[in-house]
């Protein structure tokens, strides 16, 4: 099985611990003020087998995956399948950002496969600055045990990774680090 992906690193951003973050390729919401618009392109990206993600995550000895996008649930089958046979090998706990609203997607075998699903669209008007999601109408939705509010950075941090010409940003920037940003696209658009 295939999946499309954006990016993939170990981090210790985007929740507890140390981590594998998953970026997948494709997002239908077009959220002003997206963080990421080029992973919207549903062509963009790599295509990968799920085979080699997997392969990726256990060679990575990670004990947490977060997965983000573009959109995770427009190829939930293959995440689906990744975290499956992950957890046949390994206990991880997964975290997952979507713009659809978790009523959406409860049925998806992927939200069964999930610790805590950050929902929602952002909404650049209501960035209130709380760590683990960029707007105030995102909801966290602890669907096992595994999380709770304790376990979760109590401030937001982002790192930026630079590859070849891009700067990848994994977490959820301060207001001042997405000024930054907006900065330096503009700069590069012109």
């Amino acid at each position: 099985m295939k999946i499309r992906v954006s990016w993939y690193t170990v981090t210790n951003d985007l929740g507890p611990g140390r981590r594998f973050a998953l970026w997948v390729q494709g997002c239908h919401k077009r959220c002003r003020g997206c963080i990421s618009p080029s992973f919207r392109d549903m062509d963009g990206g790599k295509e990968y087998e799920t085979d080699d993600i997997l392969r990726m995550i256990l060679d990575a000895d990670v004990s947490h995956v977060t997965i983000s996008g573009g959109e995770p649930f427009l190829q939930s089958e293959a995440l689906a399948d990744i975290l499956t046979r992950l957890r046949q090998q390994r206990d991880v706990g997964v975290i997952c950002y979507t713009g659809y609203k978790y009523e959406e997607i409860a049925s998806d075998p992927l939200a069964g496969l999930v610790d805590l699903l950050i929902d929602g669209e952002y909404v650049e008007e209501l960035d209130d600055g709380l760590p683990m999601r960029g707007s105030s109408n995102q909801r966290l939705i602890y669907l096992t045990d595994r999380y709770t509010s304790d376990d979760l950075p109590k401030h937001r941090t982002s790192t930026a990774f630079f590859e070849d010409e891009n700067m990848i940003l994994v977490g959820i920037p301060s207001k001042g680090a997405k000024e930054f940003l907006d900065m330096v696209r503009s700069d590069t658009d012109d």
